[in-house]
């Protein structure tokens, strides 16, 4: 009775990984609209569900402890300029937390900054005062 209860959980779990890759894949397949150049990306309204494009810069905005994007991921590829726009009531820094780790100061007011990262993997951009993850990029 034990083993057959433990095939069938290991069953169970094993279909339900599959169904996940394969929906994972489909979606992957289907193609997104490419944005125009007056459509500003929307914010998700959790980190996993969509990614921004990187067609454009990235806008960034802090104002007093509300930051956006929060936690949104974006898909580049190791060694591609990434431009950052960022709009803020006040001076920060932020800490992009690749290999090796960078970190950008900007100035109250809108600053632009580009970088790139070399070293696949998901990278963390936190922003240093609050330590919010404003960005995870998804290096390829």
């Amino acid at each position: 009775m034990r083993s057959a209860l433990t095939t069938l959980v290991v069953t169970a779990m094993l279909l339900a990984g599959c169904s996940s890759a394969a929906d994972d894949a489909k979606d992957a397949a289907t193609p997104s609209p490419s944005p125009s150049a007056s459509t500003s990306p929307t914010v998700p309204s959790s980190p996993s569900e969509s990614t921004l494009p990187i067609d454009d810069a990235i806008e960034i905005e802090i104002e007093g402890g509300k930051i956006s994007p929060r936690g949104d991921r974006v898909k580049v590829k190791a060694g591609e300029v990434i431009t950052l726009q960022i709009d803020s009531d006040r001076a920060g820094e932020l800490h992009v937390h690749s290999t090796p780790e960078q970190e950008f100061s900007f100035d109250k007011g809108k600053s632009t900054i580009e970088l790139t990262i070399d070293t696949p993997g998901v990278v963390d951009v936190e922003e240093h005062e609050t330590g919010v993850v404003v960005l995870q990029f998804e290096v390829n």
